[in-house]
């Protein structure tokens, strides 16, 4: 390759991306009320999926977009080509605080929900024989903080066990009201249960630790691209998020958002400079040394291409969705749904059990149709979990049902 032929190659230092957002937000936006197919296809033809692949595991790891891809490529490049363009911090956190009505003051830019849940566990004051009360529904991620803090420094880590299907949110709250004791500093829980789905109730457990001095963290992995999220509604004492899965961000790219009790006064896990100097509030935690700033311009391209669709129309997809799976699985003899049916108590993961030991059928789906899911053998549940989203077709949830009524 000759010289001009390798330098036309390279992208001059503008950025692309933004372009490219605003080209697809147009296009989007010519179907103002569409919800049918052709829009669908349309949002479809945003991603890479291949149309032989089904990939019903966001769950675990998101399906980025083109413009996300190309952000983070961009970034990456103009560093290569010493235009390093850094991150523009403050529109990165007034766009996470209004898509998830957080103060922009309180975000923290973590590698995903494990490293921030991690941060809250090293950071609290806890002494031995503190108890921090958890469930049986949690992620390792949420779960193995505790346990290397009460390995370390002698706490006791209570799991509180929760029904996979509850009658209601009351029943919950009365569980763990009930498990309360004078010892209980901490707890801790999933916004919505990586296992199956269900909703927990944040906020009435903020109501019932919050006069007791019980400070609450969220794993809130799950939540942000796939449902409403109100930190300040919420008002947990602190939220972990993992936007990479429903927000469609790329892989290490998380956050923590923190009450505005505790800025200044957690300790940061990774010590860089002002540490100790509360006045920086969060960014006592941001400073981190060098890190890879392009997942952050991946994550600012992930809440633009989300607001491009609409948060409300996402949501409604995602429900939508969710709602034909179960209808089409429900149908299916041997077939035992262990996500509750109600849209107050389960959000867009679905998960159910058979009769088949769940790694067989698990092979079995991925090798007949291609199509990509989630065994939930954590805590001995041997279920199957499905996760779509807006890149899913109607017609690969009748593939997948067809493909377990086969399989049964």
């Amino acid at each position: 390759m000759r010289r001009r032929e390798f330098l036309s190659a390279v992208p001059a230092a503008g950025l692309l991306w933004p372009v490219q957002l605003q080209a697809l937000t147009d296009r989007l936006q010519r179907y103002p009320q569409a919800q049918g197919d052709e829009y669908w296809e349309l949002v479809r033809s945003a991603f890479l999926v291949p149309d032989d692949r089904s990939y019903l595991n966001v769950g675990t790891l998101g399906v980025q977009p083109r413009v996300v891809v190309d952000a983070v490529l961009e970034h990456t490049r103009r560093v290569a080509m010493s235009y390093p363009p850094g991150v523009d911090w403050a529109a990165l956190k007034q766009e996470i605080g209004a898509l998830l009505n957080g103060d922009p003051a309180g975000f923290v830019f973590a590698r995903n929900t494990t490293e921030a849940m991690s941060f809250v566990a090293n950071g609290l004051e806890l002494n031995p024989g503190d108890e921090v009360l958890s469930t049986n529904h949690e992620h390792v991620g949420g779960l193995c903080c505790w346990q290397l803090a009460a390995a370390r420094r002698g706490i006791s880590l209570r799991q509180l066990a929760i029904p996979p299907l509850p009658t209601d949110h009351a029943q919950i709250v009365d569980s763990f009201r009930r498990a309360l004791t004078p010892r209980t500093r901490v707890l801790s829980v999933s916004h919505v249960n990586f296992t199956n789905g269900l909703i927990m109730p944040v906020r009435a457990l903020v109501e019932l630790a919050r006069p007791r001095g019980i400070a609450v963290v969220v794993d809130g992995a799950h939540p942000p691209g796939m449902m409403p999220v109100d930190l300040r509604a919420l008002d947990a004492d602190f939220y972990a998020s993992s936007p990479h899965k429903w927000l469609l961000a790329p892989q290490g790219s998380g956050l923590l958002y923190l009450r505005a009790e505790w800025r200044a006064r957690i300790w940061p896990t990774v010590a860089s400079g002002g540490w100790d100097d509360p006045s920086l509030g969060v960014d006592r935690l941001n400073h981190l040394g060098t890190i890879d700033e392009s997942r952050l311009a991946g994550l600012l391209a992930a809440v633009r291409f989300h607001r491009a669709i609409g948060s409300e129309r996402v949501h409604a997809r995602i429900r939508e969705l969710r709602a034909l799976l179960r209808n089409a699985l429900s149908a299916i003899p041997g077939v035992t749904l262990m996500t509750p049916a109600s849209d107050d108590l389960s959000a867009g993961l679905l998960s159910f059990r058979t009769p088949r030991p769940p790694l067989e059928l698990q092979e079995t789906l991925a090798r007949s149709g291609n199509i990509r899911t989630r065994v939930i053998g954590e805590y001995g549940y041997g279920w199957l979990r499905l996760s779509p989203h807006v890149y899913t077709r109607v017609s690969e949830l009748d593939k997948v049902a067809v493909a377990v009524g086969a399989a049964l």
